[in-house]
């Protein structure tokens, strides 16, 4: 009997010792082989990225017309952006909210691009030229060339933007300084209207504000084209650039992708804008960029509306800056930008 209960005890004492080892076991199943090795973390999910908002702007008029295209469509949505299109009456309208950085994209005056850079100590690029010669002196008189002007005051708008500039460079080289008086008006759209009425006899205005005066008012005829005088002014050494694609250079650089794609898009407007212009200005109407379809869509061969990157243009570009700095060097800022002011692809 005594040796029935030491085996029966000897049993119990070894099935506690396994299912001591067994617990033991279960504990360290987890643990690594290697006791200096780190243990195995669970895998932290990632939560989704909220979508940024991009701001993309324009001007009335044909650095807009270009882009209706991906204006109407909304181009460029998606659930990583949210995509904005604004349209602004005149330069100063923008160029607060671009050094702001609250305009990632934008269409700009050439000149205004120079400006922009300088001021912001480089935080904007130049990634395209998107006009090219849409200036035309009009009026209710006889002007015909740029001598005519003498002694007569000239209606101007966006005083500081390219227009003004080049208007004051081509007198300077005419002889003219001082002797025409430069009477300027808030925007183009203001300035057309006082065309139209002939309280303004004669006046600088791009397209297709030129084109509306002449429809308005039989009497207004497309006086003087500005991009021959400027040709004849600068003896051919540049075209009269008025228009560009400017980008927030933090935005570029942290959004690659978007930029390229944004580029080609906008490449495509242009070209669909140029093969369809009727349908083009029903779109411009319908987005309020220009109140009348009918008007746009007899303007449109005359708005200089193009694509042209700015690794093609950078020679003509720095060659038509100079000619503006020479001339007046706050026309671009106070100093010729640099080889970082374009954008690389």
């Amino acid at each position: 009997m005594k040796k029935s209960m030491k085996k029966l005890s000897l049993l119990l004492i070894l099935a506690m010792i396994l299912s001591i080892f067994a617990g033991c076991s279960n504990k360290t199943d987890n643990a690594p082989a290697n006791p200096q090795e780190p243990a195995p973390q669970e895998q932290v999910k990632e939560e989704p990225k909220e979508p940024i908002d991009v701001t993309i702007a324009g001007l009335m008029g044909p650095t807009s017309i270009g882009m209706i295209k991906m204006i109407d469509e909304k181009a460029m949505n998606s659930e990583q952006c949210n995509v904005e299109y604004i349209a602004e009456s005149a330069p100063d309208a923008l160029s607060a909210k671009i050094i702001n950085g609250d305009i990632q994209i934008s269409s700009v005056p050439i000149n205004l691009a120079a400006v922009l850079y300088n001021k912001t100590g480089g935080k904007i690029k130049l990634m395209a030229v998107n006009t090219v010669g849409n200036l035309y002196v009009v009026g209710s008189d006889n002007t015909s060339t740029i001598a005519e002007l003498e002694g007569k005051t000239l209606g101007m708008s966006a005083k500081g933007s390219t227009p003004d500039y080049a208007m004051n460079y081509i007198l300077k080289q005419n002889n003219l300084e001082g002797k025409v008086e430069l009477d300027y008006s808030t925007d183009h759209a203001t300035l057309a209207q006082a065309v139209i009425a002939e309280d303004t006899k004669v006046a600088l205005l791009p397209q297709p504000f030129v084109t509306q005066t002449t429809i308005k008012n039989e009497n207004v005829k497309m006086l003087i084209d500005l991009n021959e005088a400027w040709k004849e002014a600068t003896k051919g050494a540049s075209e009269l650039y008025t228009g560009c694609i400017i980008v927030n250079t933090e935005f570029a650089e942290n959004n690659k992708e978007f930029v390229a794609e944004f580029l080609k898009q906008y490449e495509e407007s242009v070209n669909w804008v140029l093969e369809n212009q009727k349908d083009a200005s029903v779109l411009v109407e319908k987005n309020g960029i220009m109140p009348s379809a009918a008007i746009v869509e007899k303007a449109i061969p005359y708005c200089g509306i193009t694509y042209r990157s700015v690794s093609a243009e950078k020679e003509k570009l720095s060659s038509f800056y100079g000619i503006l700095f020479e001339s007046n060097p706050a026309s671009v800022g106070g100093s010729m930008p640099d080889e970082k002011f374009y954008f690389a692809e």
